[in-house]
């Protein structure tokens, strides 16, 4: 059963109901909403907390490896050095590290043996040197160790094998003479020579300061947080008693759910949801994991903040909405109330209007008066504008009907839609005529465009066996189809290939011929723009003697000008220029670049036929010479097989030449960079290198320069790029061997007098220079 319902009841029904559930739903979603915002702010503010502290930790510990690596750097200078030496200036250096950072349990290195003593040939076995504290006082050790052999697995193993720069793992340890044991780690840097192994540099210290430092980190109430070494070992807590365990064996259950060693060990940063088994408390728990410098032992900071704790400023906002909604509720029905009833009585005198306008019933007489000042009087308003709006409507299209196209009448508003369709159906009734001469006067233009192009096919195929009535022909019948009044063609011209430009084939002005020799290059003025961009360029504005400076047509100065390249696959053979007093219209220009493919194509044609005939001609009069020349060929060829036999014998006298010289010499080649380009067999046999080690090598690698030599080398390959011949004496250390050679460095010509490459012929003096220093002894 439908249920009928007066106006007012359904209003105040509709919007009570429609407005409490846009009211509640919106003051829902925007608490729920806030209530996530809230939380994610609170937990990104401990993640910003957790980052920065670890940045914190990661400056202290960077510095730590940087005064590790400036220690590195100062022992790897003793390379020199004796073994007794370097031992006694790594002590000096140690002792001094050692002094000046009281914080530093103990300074150690390690030096391998075999880069010691270059006598010792195991790849294992090293000497250890340790500045350490002992009740407050420094005290130095050194001992050999791992002599049968490294300790697989060993932290010194893992940096002789990584090669890189670490922190250990913290680990407890008692010194000498002291009862004391301390949580500590090691900074770790190794010397390389090259990329050789050869010793470890570090320093200990204990990780009390850390302790102290997590202890502070406390932002929220009930929080706490702990510092982690790559294995998950406590390095740090706010429970001192925790420090020294496996993250693993507080928090089993969450590292086994949300792998915290394997994202610990791996550098990487997250955040998780705890809950203690112990407490049952609910924690956010975020890890900032950071790296220590080049090292690949990352430590992770993090901190434990109660959810709950985080969750009391999206409770408030919650509660606050619940009590903005009540209110806001019973402001809202009151409300709706007293518009309501204010509303429903001018409707129903409005609606009963609107039901006759329904009807089709418009009558000036049904005016409604609605004197309220608000909404309701501007609907009254509007019914009575719509009635005088469709009274004119009705007046406007019965006269249209008639035929007045010309009766006045205006839209009721810009959004009056039937106004406008009235109007639209005049105007269109009004350019139905304008669109029938538009269309006339183009199918004018498209006769005329049409016959154009029949005339000059007519043109092209009766002149293409002479250019230059071709041209004339061409450039003439356009000036007159056009009605221009001066015009030009230029034609490309590209029998020399390296000099190509456009000449001017003929030109049209003012019914008589002119015949003036033009040359323009490609890119110079408007005719060489044009042909060089492949583009029409029309111009209206042109200066006073501009066409005769530039195009050179005419003294006149017309008020337009068009270019058009003549063009076939994109390549254009001319350029046809034309002027006029009138604007040339764009079905004109259409015309002539239409026709202008067509003229590209008869130039290509007339062009080949040309260049037949000269190529014929060519031809027959070099068959004449050739035959002529034909004996002297012969008596040359006679000449030249004497002179090959002369040459082939001196060819084999140069290869034996060429050969002792290998046999007996190391010969080397370079470019004139410098950069060896060839090396005889001599030569590597000598060093024991490669041939693909040395090509490409620069001469001063591996040599071992007085400072003379130095300060002159330059002057030397200066010299020799210049053609003189240079000798010199070079020792060169090659695999851990230093070699002696006496030198001749011989520049390279080619045929016209010029250096290519520098010839190096050495002779090893090494025993001789050995046995001189033996004797001298």
């Amino acid at each position: 059963m439908k249920i009928r319902m007066k106006i007012r009841s359904k209003l105040l029904l509709s919007v009570i109901v429609i407005a409490s559930v846009v009211f509640i739903a919106s003051i829902g979603y925007l608490t729920q909403k806030l209530n996530t915002i809230s939380l994610k702010s609170s937990f990104s503010l401990a993640d910003a907390i957790a980052g920065e502290n670890a940045n914190l930790i990661k400056a202290s510990l960077a510095s730590d490896m940087g005064m590790a690596r400036t220690m590195a750097t100062s022992l790897a200078d003793f390379r020199e050095l004796s073994e007794k030496e370097r031992v006694d200036n790594s002590f000096r250096i140690m002792k001094n590290v050692a002094t000046q950072n009281p914080d530093y349990l103990s300074v150690w290195c390690s030096w391998e043996l075999g880069y010691l003593d270059s006598k010792y040939k195991e790849s294992y076995g090293r000497i250890s040197l340790t500045y350490y504290r002992e009740n407050g006082a420094l005290k130095k050790t050194s001992e050999y160790k791992n002599m049968d052999g490294d300790i697989i697995g060993s932290n010194y193993h893992s940096l002789k094998t990584l090669k890189k720069e670490a922190v250990n793992d913290p680990y407890y340890y008692t010194y000498p003479g002291s009862n004391l044991t301390v949580l500590e780690t090691s900074v770790c840097v190794p010397f390389l020579e090259g990329d050789k192994f050869v010793g470890v540099m570090g320093f200990d210290f204990e990780l009390g300061y850390y302790q102290n430092l997590v202890k502070k980190i406390k932002p929220f109430e009930g929080s706490f947080a702990m510092l982690l070494s790559q294995n998950a070992s406590i390095v740090a807590h706010t429970n001192e008693k925790l420090v020294g365990l496996s993250f693993d064996s507080i928090h089993p259950a969450e590292n086994k759910r949300f792998g915290v060693l394997k994202n610990v060990f791996e550098g990487k940063s997250f955040s998780a949801r705890f809950i203690d088994s112990k407490t049952n408390i609910e924690y956010y728990a975020t890890f900032a994991s950071f790296p220590i410098e080049k090292s690949d032992n990352p430590w992770t900071l993090a901190l434990f903040v109660p959810t709950n704790i985080l969750l009391k400023e999206a409770n408030a906002v919650t509660y606050n909405s619940y009590l903005v909604i009540i209110i806001g509720l019973l402001i809202l029905l009151i409300v709706i109330w007293i518009i309501a009833y204010s509303i429903t009585n001018p409707l129903v005198r409005t609606t009963k209007v609107l039901g006759n306008l329904a009807k089709g019933q418009i009558d000036a007489n049904n005016k409604i008066s609605v004197k309220i000042g608000d909404e309701i009087e501007d609907i009254g308003n509007s019914v009575n504008t719509l009635i005088d709006g469709l009274s004119k409507t009705v007046n406007f299209a019965n006269e249209i009907g008639k035929g007045n196209l010309n009766v006045a009448f205006s839209k009721l508003s810009d959004g009056d839609l039937l106004g406008e369709s009235l109007l639209n159906m005049r105007k269109s009734l009004e350019n139905a005529k304008e669109q029938e001469d538009k269309r006339k006067i183009e199918d004018e233009k498209m006769n005329w465009a049409t016959q154009g192009v029949a005339k000059f096919a007519e043109i092209l195929r009766q002149n293409n066996d002479d250019m230059s009535e071709f041209s004339y022909q061409i450039i003439s019948n356009i000036i007159k189809y056009v009605d221009a009044n001066i015009g030009g063609l230029f034609l490309i011209n590209d029998d020399n290939k390296s000099d190509i430009f456009f000449e001017l084939a003929s030109c049209y002005a003012y019914d008589r011929r002119k015949f003036l020799q033009k040359k323009v290059e490609l890119g110079e003025g408007l005719v060489g723009r044009c042909a060089k961009e492949g583009e029409t360029i029309y111009l209206t504005e042109i200066p006073k003697e501009y066409i005769h400076i530039v195009s050179g047509l005419g003294n006149e100065t017309p008020s337009s000008l068009l270019i058009v390249p003549l063009k076939r696959n994109d390549e254009v053979y001319g350029v046809v220029e034309i002027a006029s007093f009138n604007p040339i219209e764009k079905h004109v220009i259409e015309f002539i670049e239409k026709i202008g493919e067509s003229i590209a194509t008869t130039v290509s044609n007339v062009k080949i036929n040309i260049r037949t005939v000269k190529l014929l001609e060519e031809s027959r009069i070099k068959s004449e010479e050739l035959s002529s020349q034909e004996e002297e060929m012969r008596q040359n060829m006679e000449e030249l097989q004497a002179t090959q036999e002369e040459s082939t014998r001196k060819s084999f006298e140069t290869d034996s030449l060429v050969n002792a010289l290998n046999a007996s010499s190391y010969v080397l080649e370079y470019d004139l960079n410098g950069r060896v380009i060839y090396v005889n067999q001599s030569y590597l046999e000598l060093t024991g290198q490669k041939m693909k080690d040395i090509i490409g090598a620069h001469h001063s690698d591996n040599i071992q320069m007085t400072e003379k030599q130095k300060r002159e080398y330059q002057e030397l390959w200066n010299a020799l790029k210049n053609g003189n011949i240079r000798k010199e004496t070079n020792k060169v250390k090659l695999s851990g061997k230093t070699y002696t050679f006496i030198e001749t460095y011989s520049p390279i010509f080619n045929e016209t007098h010029e250096v290519i490459k520098i010839l190096k012929i050495a002779h090893n003096i090494t025993d001789f220079i050995a046995d001189k220093k033996e004797k001298e002894k």
